[in-house]
């Protein structure tokens, strides 16, 4: 039998002492990674929601806020549209009713309504594949992936929005996380389901020939009631969260990896120290220092590589959990991407942190044993 393999069966010598280990380095892992894949999901929903519309200026009501790119709070005229077309430098005036949920990680109750002309407005900013066709009639809307596997939805499927049963015209599949989970509609069935006749919550305006500054000015001096917004100086209510949140991520890691490093430290230590009369057995027939730590540096190589695989694999169904359950994203969806969350570079990292501190600890602590036994 090798040397390897030698370490390799102790290591199942004692089936408790090493399933404990193996437990408790995986849940390490788990804490490290679902925390980690939380915090970048959240990081990119804030992110991607600047990319919901390609727009140059956002116009919306003064008492409105345009928080992450989404306008909250007031609502202005649709009338409103007509006199921002004529101002100078105005290329296109589009109108947009937004209804969103802030109270959740991520919105579910997201409706959207823009004119029937402008829906493929959304693939100029965000990737997105569409199944279907976009409303051509006000009884139409577009659902996004999340929402529509919740509701078990498919192309040709009826839903009812505000107590008027729509018909789903499309599914569009993408990445964003906010078109994700919206119900978007023609713009006059949004109005009349959501209680907004005759307002909107915004207008985009693009301008051909003025850039953002220029453009801002000019509506702010020929329409008054509206403020017009750079979506890029938006205001942003996450910062300091999303600050907070990688302050967090630092801690845990720093946790976790001390925490799993100790469980594998304790218990190789506590082996080697019962394997004593084995080692210096094998040192007496002629076994070299490095023989014999090849057996410890197996043993405990395989409980850390074997606690990181099973934390791998539960901290993918946490994440998978977190999204389900303080989401509402379907499972099937959250699980295609719980392994794109936290980047491949994040694991290995992780991976190799655990399992190179894994094997140091038993070298050392079986160096301390010859060195003592001389």
């Amino acid at each position: 039998m090798s040397l390897v393999a030698l370490g390799f069966r102790n290591s199942f010598r004692r089936p408790v002492r090493t399933s404990l280990s193996i437990l408790g380095v995986a849940l390490c892992i788990t804490l490290m990674l679902t925390v980690a894949a939380a915090s970048q999901r959240y990081t990119a929903i804030v992110t991607q929601s600047y990319s919901l519309y390609d727009s140059q200026v956002v116009v919306v009501s003064r008492t409105s806020l345009l928080v992450e790119g989404v306008p909250l709070g007031g609502a202005i005229p649709e009338g409103a549209v007509s006199l921002l077309r004529a101002v100078n430098g105005v290329s296109s005036a589009t109108p947009i009713l937004l209804v969103v949920d802030v109270r959740q990680l991520v919105p579910t109750n997201i409706t959207i309504g823009v004119p029937i002309e402008n829906f493929s407005m959304f693939s100029r900013s965000t990737p997105i594949r569409l199944q279907g066709t976009y409303p051509t009639s006000s009884d139409q809307v577009v659902l996004g992936n999340y929402i529509a596997g919740k509701l078990n939805a498919t192309v040709g499927s009826t839903i009812r929005v505000g107590g008027t049963g729509l018909t789903v015209s499309g599914i569009i599949s993408t990445p964003n996380l906010i078109l994700g989970n919206a119900v978007i509609m023609p713009l006059a069935t949004a109005q009349l389901t959501q209680g907004y006749a005759g307002l909107v919550s915004a207008v985009l305006v693009n301008s051909h020939t003025l850039g953002p500054s220029a453009l801002i000015q000019n509506i702010d001096a020929a329409i008054p009631g509206v403020t017009a917004i750079d979506p890029a100086r938006t205001q942003s209510l996450a910062t300091p969260l999303i600050s907070s949140l990688g302050t967090l991520n630092y801690s845990v890691d720093l946790f976790s990896m001390f925490v799993a490093f100790l469980f594998i430290a304790i218990i190789s230590s506590v082996n080697i120290l019962e394997q004593r009369d084995e080692f210096l057995t094998m040192k007496a027939i002629g076994s070299s220092t490095a023989s014999v730590l090849k057996v410890t540096l197996a043993e405990t190589g395989l409980m850390a590589t074997a606690g990181v695989l099973l934390g791998l694999l539960l901290s993918a169904v946490a994440t998978v959990g977190v999204f389900y359950l303080y989401a509402s994203i379907p499972l099937v969806p959250s699980f295609v991407t719980a392994f794109e969350v936290t980047p491949v570079s994040r694991l290995l990292a992780a991976a190799l942190a655990v399992i190179g501190l894994g094997m140091l600890s038993g070298g050392v602590a079986t160096a301390s044993v010859l060195r003592e036994s001389k």
